[in-house]
């Protein structure tokens, strides 16, 4: 049920996850700075949560004295998945209460990065209209800036499933607080790591749009930086993408043309010589059973 007290709620959660291991300080130290500029120019109102993988010796120096006291760092010495890297972050927040008075919730990426002025027009979309419960767009290595009050007129009412399926992203994946309480977690089978490379995000998405989000606004301009999606990931995160679509479906029959359109996609990949006829038969076999399957979450 939707919180009925939204209105009241104030603020941004953000969750990342940094894998210390794969060198990409730099990167992260970029999205902690798009963050601290958006506060400073807009008076934002943020708390980031960040989960350090394979932290051996602890956090690293140039993040122990945080220029923002409201990024909160845990570190843990092995490498997760993820879907569960995710979970951990949000079983923090819970447990710290601050979901419950949240506007709404983000999920960057460590090398991804928010352009001037985009946080704060998206701010202004939750606060504005109490129906809107989650906001996406296109990412891209050099992403569009809005202009201040820009928001409404870059973002549109969602047209059909097929172009949320093709636009969303966990950087680009903005939700109201509220949802995020009623959906729970990531599902642990599922992402970078997991069992099923992939599919995490759209899942989460999917997962939110059949049960609980009321109003979708959508913008296909790559307005949150990150590097250009590859063309690899087309396969590596084929299996993942199809699971949560068959899921979708179980519930939404118009995913079903998506999930269609999905299978013909790991067609093409065996013509292109990206995936293996065999292959792609693993991954139709474990991409399908989404239908059967229950979110698994610890």
């Amino acid at each position: 049920m939707q919180d009925r007290h939204d209105t009241i709620r104030q603020g941004i959660i953000l969750f990342t996850t940094c894998d210390l291991g794969a060198s990409r300080m730099n990167d992260l130290l970029r999205l902690l700075d798009s963050i601290a500029e958006a506060k400073c120019q807009h008076g934002l109102a943020t708390r980031h949560y960040i989960l350090l993988q394979r932290a051996s010796d602890g956090v690293p120096s140039v993040l122990q004295v945080p220029v923002d006291p409201t990024v909160r760092l845990l570190a843990i010495t092995e490498r997760v998945c993820l879907s569960r890297a995710r979970n951990i972050l949000l079983a923090r927040a819970l447990a710290d209460g601050v979901l419950a008075s949240a506007l709404w919730v983000a999920f960057p990426d460590d090398d991804a990065w928010y352009p001037t002025h985009l946080l704060n027009e998206v701010n202004a979309l939750f606060a504005n209209s109490a129906s809107v419960d989650l906001v996406t767009c296109s990412y891209g290595a050099e992403p569009q800036i809005l202009a201040p009050g820009a928001g409404p007129m870059a973002f549109r009412p969602l047209a059909g499933l097929g172009e949320l399926v093709r636009t969303v992203s966990s950087n680009t994946l903005m939700l109201r607080a509220s949802v995020v309480e009623s959906i729970g977690g990531f599902d642990e089978r599922l992402g970078l790591g997991a069992a099923i490379n992939g599919g995490e995000d759209l899942d989460y998405t999917l997962r939110a749009c059949v049960s609980h989000a009321r109003h979708v606004l959508l913008s296909a301009a790559p307005l949150v930086g990150h590097r250009d999606r590859m063309r690899w990931v087309r396969s590596r995160y084929f299996a993942g993408s199809l699971f949560a679509l068959s899921r979708g479906a179980r519930k939404r029959p118009a995913l079903v043309v998506q999930v269609m359109r999905k299978l013909l996609v790991g067609l093409t990949l065996v013509a292109l010589r990206e995936l293996s006829a065999a292959d792609l038969c693993t991954c139709v076999r474990t991409g399908l059973s989404g239908w059967r399957l229950q979110p698994e979450v610890s």
